[in-house]
């Protein structure tokens, strides 16, 4: 029962801020393949990389931010998925490259905290994790 209750007040709490700019830090990044056989992700890279995203109000733009470039990306769609408790965004970069992007900050585990990018290329299933250090709004 109080699990689920503090998941409904987390998930009130991010509704009420969702109409301000949300900022979230991360402090890892982890690069995955999907692996068809095993039906599992394969880790091949992981690195402690602080990095920032910006989401404007409207849910509209995210803007990502790393040591070396920053990165800007149209929302196309947003859902939030009630069964595995995140969000989920169709996004386009700056550069015309499509991702699937999952933020996951509702999980009781703060240390689960993340936003993934999912996508497709040369017949391969990518997924790149940033693990949240922190959240936070702007009120407007």
């Amino acid at each position: 029962m109080i699990p689920k209750l503090w998941c409904t007040l987390i998930t009130l709490i991010i509704s009420v801020h969702i109409t301000s700019q949300m900022h979230i830090s991360t402090y890892l990044r982890e690069d995955y393949v999907w692996d068809f056989a095993e039906e599992e992700w394969s880790k091949y890279s992981s690195q402690d990389d602080m990095t920032f995203f910006e989401l404007n109000k409207d849910l509209t733009l995210v803007k990502h931010t790393t040591g070396n470039l920053t990165s800007a990306y149209i929302i196309k769609t947003n859902t939030k998925n009630e069964e595995r408790n995140h969000f989920e965004f169709d996004v386009i970069s700056d550069v015309g490259n499509k991702y699937t992007m999952i933020i996951d900050v509702f999980n009781e585990d703060k240390s689960l905290h993340n936003v993934r990018f999912m996508y497709d290329r040369e017949e391969k299933t990518y997924l790149v994790r940033h693990t949240v250090k922190t959240v936070w709004f702007d009120e407007e």
